[in-house]
């Protein structure tokens, strides 16, 4: 019955509580404490009728007997009528705020806000768009849109909707979206704009969340008067008058202002070298993973092996350090050279802000960087800083700027925890190499004892089943501890891996190396085996794992005494480039195996050989539409727009199969000034008519042509789209717009993301990033390749054709990924009216709308007023 009874109540209490706003708790009867048998299952029974009574109300098939005991809902209908649940209580924000006196455009941007909250953006974007259209509503429509747009593309995107209004009790409503975009977008000049809102009174009407989210933007462009300003006004209401988890974030951004808590100086010991112990604290949040500060452990021990290191500074780290100095292995332990330390907490993400002592050394490791707010990023580090870049983890390309770029090329070579993050660097420039991960050396802390008594598995963010012991290795209370308390907590969490449990079952990679260091069996299963942070320490046997853990502990047995004894920058530096010189050529060696797949030009050559190939005439502009499923009725719309703007001849091509000879003549007779033509089948290994492979080989299927112009057939034209012909090629490869979608800046960044969809086959997914990113010297803006004007020519020259094929083919990438990954930066930018996609960004005159993969609007809802 058990299993019944959970299932019912697991499967609808989402639902249940979403409705509600209430949480039920469920309690299980064992010794003779809490509910009975007969209470529980009659509670669970009225949670399932519960259930059913709202279930039935929404849209969708709802299961007859989830008021019984013997089938539950299944977890398919629980989310979608969660789903369901969700848009209707997100669209009666509208009613709810005029019937609380709010005016219409308020309760549209109230409205709206609620959509973007549970995740239905489209919904907002299409009411914006409505709003924006009529004049009486425009800059509601336009605060809509500029609150969606902050949240799916590039700041400057959502400040061309904000900057259109001027109705200030709207601007209110929407200030915690305005400000930051402003912020954002235009730097200091968007503080005059928090000064007249202050100057009028109007930052007393902000919502708390209106603060703070502005009080973080103008922090990171160091505008601390401003934060200090909006912070303090606000901290002096009443408490019970700001949102509690408002108030606690607001007091704890005051702590990183001039004169904070974070900015008192460190306690430093005359005539001691200083060396930082990375913590984990910076403006925007406080890490909660064990897995860091077992990171730290293990860097405190390569200091502890030194029995001549003293260390002096901070008390609470200095007694740890008296009392971990007591565990460190026999076998790792060295006499070393007299010298002083003084020691100084040092923050991975947030040091910039930090008074740190001149001359600072530090071993640099782990995940870099944690972005602040969301916004920037902790490089160059603090000045004072020396770092020793050893085990470092490139989550974001887009933190290599010119600025982190000459910054890491000043203190490298990188020693790389992963291999991703070797081909990242690499391919700006930076010198870096394949380290390993630290944590494979904090067996330094961990003796083993005379004779091995674990026993049992635990489970670690263990995926599969749940029985036996178990951790998680987030923990939010960690927040609230001490630097040296969570370093205590670290030590011990590996302890059980040391002295406890003889078996580790994990997701976590460090959970996984560090139990591995200290003579576990772990069973390594994450979600993604080609998640970019394990390149090189997955599928790793024992030789491999101990060639890692031998380096690092090398290499920092010859860069300690140095550090330690006082040597100079330049002999410490130059002593880090003699000893990594193997590892940068065996680097080097490594990364050339790797080449991306080309297909045989014979067997392009085949596949459009025998074909009969368009031939260009004059004054005629000839255009490609891709169809993708679901589009052929957009065709005919498509075309007709395109003959509506037209001031001369053109052609529409479109891939075979996607209508009939029939159905083309039918949009034909829709045309008086162009044609529909259709392409011959095309067959390229073994699949036909696949339109990423006809896309790919259309500068083959179009060999006399010099160019061609592409959009997809959900285009709504309003443009001469001959216009697209002169666009200016130059040597580049194709005319396109830059995607302008966020996550989209960085070229490095969507190889990444390819290669992380490899799934299992993260042997592949590295062999794709080091091809990928072989030959570049810098980072490169991708292009949308929906609509462009493909240089034709210079693209069969340049072997593109067999190379995006390559792709499709035999990694399954998809033509507008595989397209940018090719051509790289190499293109020339279109007029950005050209293609503007509504999901993501309206436009005051656009040529061209691009509505594929989104609510469409034909005729009905443009993008213009």
């Amino acid at each position: 019955m058990k299993p019944v009874v959970h299932g019912i109540a697991r499967r609808a209490l989402p639902v249940v509580e979403r409705a509600s706003g209430t949480k039920y708790v469920r309690e299980r009867a064992a010794g003779g404490t809490g509910k009975s048998g007969g209470a529980s299952k009659k509670a669970a029974a009225a949670t399932a009728r519960a259930y059913r009574q709202l279930a039935v109300g929404l849209k969708g098939k709802t299961s007859e007997e989830t008021d019984g005991w013997k089938t539950a809902p299944s977890g398919q209908e629980v989310a979608a009528k969660s789903r369901q649940l969700a848009r209707l209580k997100a669209h009666s924000t509208l009613s709810e705020s005029l019937a609380h006196g709010s005016s219409l455009n308020a309760a549209a941007v109230d409205a709206g806000r609620a959509l973007l909250a549970e995740g239905l953006q489209a919904e907002a974007v299409s009411i914006g768009l409505n709003l924006r259209s009529k004049p009486e509503s425009e800059e509601a429509g336009r605060i809509l849109l500029g609150m969606a747009y902050q949240r799916s593309s590039d700041p400057e995107v959502a400040w061309a909707q904000f900057a259109g209004v001027t109705d200030r009790a709207l601007i209110v409503s929407a200030a915690e979206e305005y400000y930051p975009t402003a912020i954002d977008t235009l730097g200091e000049d968007a503080l005059t704009l928090l000064d007249r809102s202050d100057e009028a009174g109007e930052t007393d009407r902000w919502s708390d969340r209106a603060v703070l989210r502005t009080a973080e933007s103008a922090f990171c462009i160091n505008a601390f008067d401003h934060v200090r300003t909006l912070v303090e006004s606000r901290l002096d209401r009443d408490s019970d008058g700001v949102e509690s988890a408002v108030h606690y974030e607001l007091t704890r951004l005051l702590d990183w202002l001039p004169g904070g808590r974070h900015l008192e100086p460190l306690p430093t010991t005359e005539g001691k070298r200083n060396f930082g112990v990375l913590s984990y604290d910076q403006p925007g949040i406080r890490s909660r993973n064990i897995g860091d500060y077992i990171q730290t452990i293990a860097s405190i021990g390569h200091l502890l092996r030194y029995e001549n290191l003293q260390f002096f500074g901070d008390e609470g780290l200095t007694n740890l350090f008296a009392n971990l100095r007591e565990e460190v292995k026999d076998e790792r332990k060295y006499a070393g050279p007299p010298a002083e330390l003084n020691l100084v907490e040092v923050y991975r993400d947030g040091n910039v802000y930090q008074d740190i002592p001149d001359d600072t050394w530090y071993i640099a490791f782990g995940w870099y960087m944690h972005d602040i707010f969301g916004k920037s990023f902790n490089i160059p580090f603090h000045p004072n800083l020396r770092p020793i870049l050893l085990s470092v983890f490139v989550r974001y390309p887009e933190m290599l700027k010119p600025d982190a770029i000459a910054y890491l090329k000043k203190y490298g070579p990188v020693g790389c925890r992963d291999w991703q993050s070797v081909a990242v660097l690499r391919a700006v420039g930076v010198p870096a190499f394949f380290s390993g991960c630290l944590t494979t050396t904090v067996d330094t802390l961990f003796p083993a004892p005379a004779a091995d008594r674990r026993t049992g598995t635990l489970r670690v963010d263990w995926m599969k089943d749940n029985k036996g012991p178990k951790k998680k290795q987030t923990v939010t209370a960690i927040r609230d501890k001490s630097f040296p308390e969570n370093l205590e907590l670290a030590r011990n969490w590996v302890a059980d891996y040391a002295y406890k449990y003889k078996h580790v079952l994990t997701s976590r990679l460090h959970a996984n190396l560090p139990a591995r260091s200290v003579g576990a069996d772990v069973d390594f299963e994450p979600k993604n085996k080609s998640d970019s942070r394990f390149g090189g320490l997955i599928g790793i046997d024992d030789v491999e794992f101990d060639a890692i853990r031998a380096g690092i502990l090398d290499k920092l047995s010859v860069l300690i005494p140095l550090i330690a004894t006082g040597a100079s920058e330049d002999e410490i530096y130059s002593k880090w480039v003699e000893i990594t010189a193997d590892d940068m050529a065996a680097a080097d060696e490594y990364l050339a195996t790797a080449e991306l797949p080309v297909a045989d030009p014979t067997t392009v050559a085949a596949a459009v050989d025998e074909l009969e190939h368009p031939a260009p005439e004059p004054q005629v502009t000839d255009v490609f539409m891709s169809v993708e499923k679901g589009e052929t009725p957009l065709i005919a719309k498509a075309a007709a727009s395109i003959d509506a703007h037209a001031s001369a001849d053109y052609r529409v091509w479109l891939p075979a199969g996607v209508v009939t000879a029939a159905q083309a003549e039918e949009i034909q007779s829709l045309l008086s000034k162009g044609t529909i033509e259709l392409l011959p089948t095309v067959t390229i290994a073994g699949q036909e008519n696949d339109l990423d492979l006809v896309q790919a080989i259309l500068p083959a299927l179009f060999p006399n042509h010099e160019r061609l112009i592409v959009v997809p057939a959900a285009s709504e034209v309003s443009t001469d789209i001959a216009e697209l012909s002169t666009a200016d090629l130059g040597d580049s490869l194709a005319a396109a717009k830059h995607d302008i979608r966020k996550h989209r800046s960085s070229g490095l960044t969507v190889m990444r993301r390819i290669a992380s969809a490899f799934g299992d086959d993260h042997d592949g997914a590295l062999d794709f990033v080091f091809a990928s990113h072989a030959g570049m010297s810098e980072d490169f803006t991708p292009f949308d390749s929906q609509v462009a004007v493909l240089n034709l020519e210079g693209l069969r020259n340049d072997g593109i054709v067999e190379r995006v094929i390559g792709l499709v083919t035999d990694h399954g990438i998809s033509y507008a990924d595989a397209m940018p990954v090719i051509v790289g930066g190499r293109y020339s930018e279109l007029d950005s009216e050209w293609n503007i996609r509504a999901q993501w960004e309206a436009a005051d005159t656009p040529k061209l709308v691009n509505w594929r993969r989104q609510d469409r609007h034909f005729g009905q809802m443009a993008l213009s007023r």
